[in-house]
Parts: C-alpha cells; sequence; structure tokens
C-alpha cells in the first residue's frame, strides 16, 4: 500500500509522466527540404527555407518552419512558387496535435477511426513529416505513433 501511495505521489508532483514519452524525429524537414502533398489537384509543394526548435520536453516538441510555398498539377512538374515565404509553427504532440499559420490554430484530429477531414490533410502530412519524418497515411501514423485524437466540440 505504500508503494501504491509513493507512486501516486510521483504521479502528482510531475516525476512521472502520465503521457508516455515520444522521440519526434524532424530530420525530414530540415532546411532545404520539400514538402509535397497531392490529396486534391493541383498538388501542395513547399520548400523549407528554414527550421528552429522553440520547445521540447518529454511530451511535445515545438518547432517553427519558413516555407516557401507552391503548386503543381499532378503530372506535372512545374511548380508555381508563391512570391513570399511564410513561417508556419508545428506543435509536435500525440495528444494535442496543431499547425498555426499565421494566427490560425489547428488541432489536427488523427486517429485510426474517423480521420482527418480533406480540408485539413495537407496541415496533416505537413505535421507527420515535421514531427515523425513520416510519408503514408494519416491512419496508419495513428496506429503506429498511438493518436486518438477528435475534433474539439
Amino acid at each position: 500500500m505504500k508503494f501504491i501511495v509513493f507512486l501516486f505521489g510521483l504521479l502528482l508532483s510531475g516525476w512521472v509522466s502520465a503521457q508516455p514519452v515520444v522521440k519526434f524525429d524532424h530530420t525530414g524537414i530540415q532546411k532545404g527540404a520539400y514538402v509535397e502533398t497531392c490529396y486534391h489537384n493541383p498538388c501542395s509543394v513547399a520548400k523549407v527555407q528554414s527550421f528552429k526548435q522553440l520547445k521540447q520536453t518529454n511530451t511535445q516538441s515545438n518547432i517553427e518552419l519558413t516555407l516557401i510555398g507552391g503548386s503543381k498539377a499532378w503530372d506535372s512538374k512545374k511548380i508555381d512558387w508563391d512570391k513570399q515565404p511564410h513561417k508556419v509553427k508545428v506543435y509536435c504532440s500525440i495528444t494535442h496535435p496543431i499547425v498555426q499559420i499565421d494566427r490560425q490554430k489547428t488541432l489536427l484530429p488523427i486517429n485510426e477511426g474517423f480521420g482527418v477531414p480533406g480540408i485539413l490533410m495537407v496541415d496533416a502530412e505537413l505535421y507527420l513529416q515535421a514531427c515523425h519524418n513520416f510519408h503514408s497515411s494519416v491512419q496508419k501514423a495513428a496506429e503506429i505513433y498511438g493518436y486518438d485524437v477528435h475534433d474539439e466540440e
């Protein structure tokens, strides 16, 4: 009984995290990397101009990217690049994955069930590449990394 009380005390004091420790992998989103998602036509393309680690703990990793965006047709190699780069913040967290563009923060409902709505697919694929260097389906990522995030209502 004393041991259970001891463990409960550790949880309350923050010595032991109730959330699993996650190692996020940012190797696929460093300066010079390309991000491409073709959920619909035209495809969304971005080139990373800078990468900055903002915060890192046992359960989250926050980064800031400067991206130059663009688009291209599915069957084309020609990319129409935007004129100005933009900053994107990515909050890597298994329980609260967020992509922020300008002041718009978007919680991504990454899970094995309902999946991510089409309108958020570009953000979800960017998030998975930025946080896990992952290039497969969102549902597969949910299964592998343990995401079970749903829309907040």
